[in-house]
């Protein structure tokens, strides 16, 4: 499965705003999908790379024996999911969804089984 076919099977998941597969190592989207034009996903990517940089740091500041499993960020109208690859290093999968509409444990399930296909 491309990446793009990975994002854009999240974005048709009933409330999804956008999909992004981003490489934290550069910065940079690797594919990205949108269902609402108004919504700045290489933006919203970019503060990600630095959330998920940051909690990388932290984690191994702290020294604990454990890995980054995922970051959940809930705004009052918008939840951001960002699920870190295992196959793949300093690669994760995106995304954002509406939290009146969206239903939070498909969006986190199906973002889980994405991460998994993330191979190129």
């Amino acid at each position: 499965m491309t990446l793009d076919e990975i994002v854009n099977g999240l974005s048709r998941i009933k409330g999804v705003i956008a999909a992004a597969v981003v490489d934290y190592g550069s910065g940079m989207m690797m594919a990205s999908h949108t269902n609402d034009s108004s919504f700045d996903l290489e933006a919203a990517s970019a503060g990600c790379v630095n959330i998920i940089r940051a909690k990388m740091k932290t984690v191994a500041h702290l020294e604990l024996d454990d890995e980054l499993h995922d970051i959940q960020i809930s705004l009052h109208n918008q939840i951001h999911l960002i699920c870190p690859c295992t196959n793949k290093e300093n690669i994760f999968v995106y995304l954002v969804a509406d939290r009146k509409v969206a239903n939070l444990s498909i969006c986190r399930r199906s973002l889980f089984s994405a991460e998994k296909l993330v191979e190129f």
